[in-house]
C-alpha cells in the first residue's frame, strides 16, 4: 500500500507541478518586467503544456539564467516555508530545476552556438534537482540504495514517463528526445541522491516511513482538476475570439482585413 500510495501521489501532482513550473520560469519574469518597465508583453503560449511570454530582453543574463534564478528563488521561499516537509514541496524544488535545465541542455547539445556559461548553468540545475530528491528521501526515509532508488522512481521518475505520454498522445511533435531530455536528468539525480545515506534519528523513522497521506493525494488531483478546467477556459476563449475575427475578416476587402489583422496583433 506505501508503495501504491506513492506512485498515485506522483501521479496527481507531476502536472500541475510541472505546468506550475512552467509559469514561475517562463511566464511570470516576463510579466513582472512587464509591469515594472511598462514593456509591452507578448503571450506566445498557454495550452496545456505550456505558458510562456516575452517582454523586451533580460539584459545582462546569458539564455536560461533568468529561469535558472526564479527556479532558486523559489525552492528557497518553499524551504523558507518548510514546504519540503511534504513530498510535494520536494518534488517541486525538482521540477523546477527540470525546467530550469532544458534551456542549457538545449544549447549544449543542440545548438550551433554552445557558451561555456552553460554548462555551470547546467551544473547549479543538476544540483537542484539532487536536493530536491534527497528532501523526499528525508522524508519518505529508505533503508538502502536499492529501497531509495526504487521510492524515487515511484514517486518522480515513472508519472513524469506517463506525463510525456500524455503529451505524446496531444501533441505529436514530442518524440523521444523531450522524453530523453525529461528522464535521464532526473533519473541520474535520482542515482546520486540515493548514494547518499540519509542519517534520520530514531524516534523519526517510523513516521517519515509512513505512506503518503491521503489528503496530499487527494489535494493534487484537485489542484490538477482545477488547472485543467482553468486552461481549458483559457483555450476556448481564445479559440471562439480567434473564429470571429476570422469571420469578420472574411466580410470585408483583402487590403482592410490585412490591415485589421495587424491593428489586433499590435493589441
Amino acid at each position: 500500500m506505501r508503495w501504491l500510495r506513492l506512485f498515485l501521489l506522483g501521479v496527481a501532482s507531476v502536472y500541475p507541478l510541472y505546468w506550475t513550473a512552467q509559469f514561475a520560469l517562463f511566464f511570470l519574469p516576463a510579466a513582472i518586467r512587464s509591469v515594472v518597465f511598462r514593456l509591452p508583453l507578448t503571450v506566445l503560449n498557454i495550452s496545456y503544456l505550456q505558458a510562456t511570454a516575452v517582454a523586451g530582453k533580460s539584459e545582462g543574463l546569458p539564455i536560461g539564467f533568468e529561469s535558472l534564478l526564479v527556479a532558486l528563488v523559489f525552492s528557497l521561499l518553499i524551504l523558507y516555508l518548510r514546504g519540503d516537509q511534504f513530498l510535494t514541496g520536494g518534488l517541486a524544488m525538482v521540477v523546477l530545476g527540470q525546467s530550469a535545465l532544458l534551456p542549457f541542455l538545449n544549447a549544449l547539445f543542440f545548438s550551433e552556438r554552445r557558451e561555456p556559461l552553460s554548462i555551470v548553468g547546467l551544473i547549479v540545475a543538476m544540483c537542484l534537482i539532487c536536493f530536491g530528491l534527497y528532501r523526499m528521501l528525508a522524508r519518505a526515509g529508505g533503508g538502502d540504495f536499492l529501497d531509495r532508488l526504487a521510492m524515487l522512481s515511484l514517486l518522480a521518475v515513472l508519472p513524469q514517463a506517463a506525463l510525456w505520454l500524455a503529451f505524446r498522445m496531444r501533441y505529436p511533435f514530442f518524440g523521444t528526445r523531450f522524453l530523453l531530455l525529461l528522464l535521464l536528468p532526473l533519473y541520474l539525480g535520482s542515482l546520486i541522491s540515493s548514494s547518499i545515506p540519509t542519517k534520520l534519528a530514531r524516534d523519526q523513522k517510523k513516521a517519515l516511513r509512513a505512506p503518503a497521506p491521503l489528503v496530499e493525494i487527494f489535494a493534487s488531483l484537485l489542484v490538477a482538476c482545477l488547472l485543467f478546467g482553468a486552461i481549458g477556459l483559457t483555450t476556448r476563449a481564445a479559440d471562439r475570439h480567434g473564429a470571429i475575427v476570422a469571420r469578420d475578416l472574411s466580410l470585408i476587402p483583402p487590403h482592410e482585413a490585412l490591415a485589421r489583422l495587424a491593428i489586433t496583433r499590435m493589441e
